[in-house]
């Protein structure tokens, strides 16, 4: 993507003008330039910014140094001719950094996702894989990865890495609805070794081995799961990856197909549920 600027948290943080990098600092002005950028086009108040920057360790007028912070990082923004000190507004209460959305990672990260749910509402599957797969390579990392506040970390990190798993859960769906089982497998197990204890992944792994023609190792994952889960948790797997398991077991036709299968006991069809209709309910 070439702009004449760009923000990134969705990993390091990184900012470039003219396709040039701009340098920020180590320290307290990268972490108030990530903590304007989370909340990018709104206010964010002086309180929260001083408590996202010094935490429990205030200086001895947090509204003074807030203001010698924000007048050096406008300073570094302007460096080199990149001129973007002009982002930085000063407003009643806080200071807000205005930011197109399709120059800031976040900003177009969003845009995406909202697409993509429109466009699983029209019912087009293609178009919200598209979308989705666009916005997830918008990834480079953790998010603010290197940001050194404990606020941020404790508040804001999680929910940015939780519409991340959101959004991947949702594409890895997606995929499955559209017969590309064989392209998710690899992507699948990793996220199961890495969350063990997220029960819808392992239900898409399962699914995805078993549309592949590996029943075996769809059988082996469920007892990986369950084991883990046992173990660790002292519970057995939830409903979903139970009645999967039971239709493998049976052999299920209609597990081969891409929307839905069977519940064994008779009754209607069973969608494996979508991060969309989870959050909606």
């Amino acid at each position: 993507m070439i702009d004449e600027e760009c923000f990134c948290v969705l990993g390091p943080l990184r900012v470039s003008a003219r396709d040039q990098p701009v340098s920020i600092p180590a320290g307290k002005q990268r972490v108030l330039l990530a903590a304007l950028l989370v909340d990018a086009n709104e206010v964010v108040p002086v309180d929260e910014l001083v408590d996202r920057i010094w935490g429990d360790a205030l200086p001895a007028c947090p509204r003074c140094a807030l203001h010698t912070l924000v007048t050096r990082l406008r300073r570094t923004l302007d460096a080199n001719g990149a001129g973007l000190a002009r982002c930085i507004r000063t407003a009643s209460g806080g200071y807000a950094i205005e930011v197109a959305p399709h120059r800031l990672d976040l900003g177009r990260f969003t845009q995406l996702t909202r697409l993509a749910r429109s466009a699983c509402d029209r019912g087009d599957p293609a178009g919200e894989a598209d979308l989705l797969t666009e916005a997830l390579a918008l990834w480079r990392g953790q998010p603010l990865a290197d940001i050194e506040s404990e606020s941020l970390h404790r508040e804001v990190a999680p929910l940015l890495r939780e519409s991340w798993l959101t959004a991947s859960e949702r594409y890895h769906d997606v995929c499955l609805t559209l017969g590309r089982h064989d392209e998710i497998v690899g992507e699948l197990r990793t996220l199961t070794h890495k969350y063990p204890f997220h029960e819808h992944r392992w239900a898409q792994l399962m699914l995805a081995l078993y549309r592949c023609g590996r029943r075996g190792e769809a059988l082996q994952a469920y007892a990986a799961m369950r084991r883990s889960f046992h173990e660790e948790l002292g519970v057995e797997p939830g409903e979903e990856a139970r009645l999967l398991h039971t239709a493998m077991l049976r052999s299920d036709r209609e597990l081969t197909t891409t929307r839905s299968w069977p519940v064994p006991s008779g009754g209607g069809p069973v969608r494996l549920q979508a991060p969309y209709e989870r959050r909606a309910s």
